[in-house]
C-alpha cells in the first residue's frame, strides 16, 4: 500500500486536478478500469477504497484494543516498535482511503462538468 497504491493515488489525484486534458484523460482511464470479482464489477477506486476500509477496520480494532495494555516487560522496546509500526500503517491507510475516495468523487465531478460543457 505504502509503496505503490498510495503514490498512484496521489499521481491520479494531481493529474485529475491539473486542468491539463491529456493528464485528466489518462487519470480517468486509470479510474475507469474495472475489476470483476464474481458477479460484482468494481472500478479501481471502489476496489482500493473497499480494501483499504476493510484493512483500516481490522487495524483500528487491533491498534485501539492493544492500547489498553501498557508494555511492561523486558521486551519493552520491541513492544513500542511494534506499536509504532501499527500506528504508522494505520495513518498510511487513512491517507490511502481518503485519497482514493477523493479520486473517485473528483473523477465523477469532472465527467459531469465536462458533459455540461459539451
Amino acid at each position: 500500500v505504502a509503496f505503490f497504491v498510495a503514490p498512484l493515488g496521489v499521481v491520479v489525484w494531481a493529474s485529475l486536478l491539473s486542468g491539463f486534458s491529456p493528464l485528466q484523460n489518462a487519470s480517468k482511464a486509470v479510474i475507469s478500469l474495472k475489476i470483476s470479482i464474481g458477479g460484482v464489477a468494481l472500478t479501481i477506486p471502489m476496489f482500493i477504497a473497499l480494501l483499504s476500509a476493510t484493512v483500516w477496520v481490522i487495524d483500528s480494532v487491533a491498534l485501539f484494543t492493544a492500547s489498553d495494555r501498557a508494555p511492561i516487560s523486558m521486551n519493552q522496546e520491541y513492544e513500542l516498535a511494534k506499536r509504532w509500526r501499527q500506528e504508522r500503517n494505520w495513518w498510511i491507510l487513512n491517507f490511502n482511503l481518503i485519497t482514493w475516495l477523493t479520486n473517485w468523487r473528483v473523477a465523477n465531478l469532472l465527467v459531469r462538468t465536462q458533459a455540461k460543457a459539451d
